[in-house]
């Protein structure tokens, strides 16, 4: 670099100087905010990401105590309705049936059975416990003298039931009691349910808690009757109770908390449930491997996008640096040039940076150093031509530029995209100075290239529109992502409000997706999940936010639509779905869910409740649904 040490440089050189210390400043301040932002949004998804899993523990461990609670109810009522059965009336009373009613009521017991595929056994006992009917034997009664036998003469209450479970051959898994009364009412025996172990295991078996998750089903003993993974019996031995190292949430019949697993130290987000009725307790766990996966991808993605921008930006320093530098030398140069002819040409040929001499009334090239012979492609200086007064006398032809020399126009470190003889543009930073020279109106003109770094600004901000676009973007289905979803929800909830316009909200997720995963692959099912957003995006208005909420869970909101419009996009949107062919099954690929709209003083979640539970309805009424709450004004 050419520096030139006089009074008038000097200053220059200093407010330069001063420059560049302004420039290094900001990008420092620039890279600390950029990764505090990187900081504060990976600190809240991870916050965001726990909160997800104690509400999927939560929810998962509520449906399961649902479900199980609901087939011992079922199979309480099929071992009640025994009273019904004049066979068993009179089995009571006479405590013997000829051989033919005996058949009769066999065959209503078996009906029974069939009745619920897990009940595999029915006894019927009188009020001395003597076993007047089995379903799994024959032969003369005999006496049993079993804890709900006692619990039998104990409690006077007639609708009372008995619930435990049993290890001994004869009544191995969980045994469901309930008296019997005659017509006036009065207990005269009791039935007696053996039901299978399996029907807990089935149910655990069906629920999605992540690949290190864990379900537990005991009984009031810490018995282990089903979990996931299948942990076997424990040998017979009774569980210790969990140690929480951090209570999260806890009422009535409810715990949340997290803990080290009893079986595999696995640390987890427990939900914990007693089941309503019945001597069990179901325990759901999330483990901290499985929703910390996506957060630790995300820290990785945005880690190597801060240290991405802040290699641009560190260039973008470097070369505005660079440019400071050239400015003081292009106005030294330009300074010694107004001195002397001489003094001009020697600048004009030391420089490094494109210098000009042009004759303003001709418009031609007079002087060009090497620099701007070689960005201007203009021909080599020819040997001898020194010796001739070193003049090139070529046209000027650099737009721009000829227009401000023709209105007489000063420029001053001016960016500028330049188009050359041959047409081809390059951007540069332009200094136009007028002075004469020998009498002849003369122009100096400085050009520095900043070509290379116009593309790193351009390819800069391509970056940031994609880190954009990425924040609220799904990776895989290309819908807007959950965080999206909620913002603008709450945005159309604020208009709604503002403009008492209508709006519906759609939620609705995949049938049976585990399967297609577990049958197919998850290449398949990444392949369900895309013709689900292609339907959804075809059939819906550009105004219209389709979402990916949740793995096979989806969101569409519908701003100023009523809810039979609504209705009958989604319709639309499932006949699409079902004429979609893949290559992995024939059968339809379907879904359900729930539609509602907006009323007045809704908050984001109580209508994303209410969409959920419609979802619920639709997957309990047999899939393939969507139900609407028919709220309309």
């Amino acid at each position: 670099m050419l520096i030139f040490i006089n009074g008038e440089n000097s200053v220059l050189r200093k407010q330069q100087l001063g420059n560049g210390k302004l420039a290094k400043w900001l990008a420092a301040i620039f890279l600390a905010s950029t990764l505090l932002v990187v900081v504060l949004d990976l600190a809240g998804s991870r916050q965001q990401g726990e909160s997800e899993a104690r509400n999927q523990a939560a929810g998962l461990s509520e449906l399961l105590e649902e479900r199980l609670s609901s087939g011992l109810r079922e199979t309480s009522l099929i071992l009640k309705s025994a009273s019904d059965s004049n066979l068993v009336q009179q089995l009571l009373n006479n405590r013997l049936l000829s051989q033919e009613q005996q058949q009769r009521l066999d065959l209503q017991m078996r009906s029974k059975l069939r009745q619920m595929p897990y009940l595999k056994q029915i006894d019927i006992l009188d009020s001395t416990c003597y076993v007047l009917y089995s379903s799994e034997k024959s032969g003369p009664a005999s006496q049993l003298k079993t804890d709900y036998c006692r619990w039998y003469h104990r409690n006077g209450a007639p609708d009372s039931n008995f619930t435990s479970t049993r290890k001994e051959q004869a009544q191995n898994g969980i045994v469901l009691v309930q008296k019997l009364l005659n017509q006036d009412d009065e207990v005269v025996g009791m039935v007696v349910g053996v039901l299978d172990k399996r029907f807990f295991q089935a149910e655990v078996s069906k629920l999605p808690v992540g690949h290190y998750g864990e379900i537990l089903v005991l009984d009031q003993r810490q018995m282990l009757l089903a979990s996931w993974p299948e942990y076997g019996d424990n040998n017979g031995q009774p569980l210790n109770e969990m140690q929480s190292s951090e209570v999260l949430d806890r009422h009535d019949n409810y715990l949340q908390f997290r803990a080290s697993s009893i079986l595999d130290q696995e640390v987890r987000l427990y939900s914990s449930r007693l089941m309503e009725g019945f001597p069990f307790r179901v325990i759901v766990g999330i483990a901290e491997r499985d929703f910390t996966r996506a957060y630790n991808d995300k820290a990785t993605l945005a880690l190597l996008a801060w240290l991405f921008t802040a290699g641009l930006t560190l260039l973008i320093l470097r070369s505005h640096l660079a440019s400071i530098r050239q400015n003081q030398l292009l106005q030294a140069s330009a300074a010694r040039i107004r001195d002397s002819e001489e003094k001009a040409r020697l600048t004009l040929d030391t420089a490094p940076v494109a210098l000009i001499l042009v004759a303003t009334d001709s418009m031609r090239i007079m002087r060009a150093n090497a620099p701007a012979r070689d960005m201007l492609q203009l021909p080599a200086k020819p040997a001898g031509h020194e010796a001739k007064g070193d003049l090139l006398d070529l046209p000027l032809q650099l737009s721009p530029v000829t227009d401000w020399l023709a209105s007489g126009e000063v420029v001053s470190n001016r960016e500028v995209e330049l188009e050359r003889e041959d047409r081809s543009k390059l951007w540069a930073i332009v200094s136009v100075e007028v002075m004469p020279l020998q009498q002849i109106p003369t122009a100096l003109i400085a050009l520095y290239d900043i070509s290379e770094r116009k593309a790193l600004e351009q390819e800069l901000e391509e970056k940031n529109r994609l880190l954009n676009e990425m924040a609220i973007t799904d990776p895989l289905t290309r819908l807007c992502n959950r965080r999206h979803a909620d913002q603008a929800l709450k945005e159309e909830l604020q208009r709604c409000e503002r403009y008492s316009q209508p709006m519906s909200v759609a939620v609705f997720d995949i049938d049976h997706f585990k399967q297609f995963n577990d049958s197919f692959g998850h290449q398949a099912g990444d392949n369900v999940l895309l013709a689900v957003a292609n339907a959804a995006v075809d059939c819906t208005r550009n105004t219209d936010i389709c979402a990916r909420i949740g793995g096979e869970e989806f969101l569409v909101l519908f701003p100023c639509t009523r809810l039979r419009d609504a209705e009958k996009v989604m319709a639309r949107i499932q006949q699409v779905l079902a004429g979609t062919v893949f290559p992995f099954t024939k059968d339809k690929v379907t879904f359900s869910g729930g539609i509602t709209d907006w009323r007045p003083g809704d908050t984001p979640s109580a209508i994303l409740n209410r969409a959920d539970k419609l979802l619920y309805q639709a997957k309990m009424a047999g899939r393939d649904l969507m139900l609407s709450d028919g709220n309309e004004d």
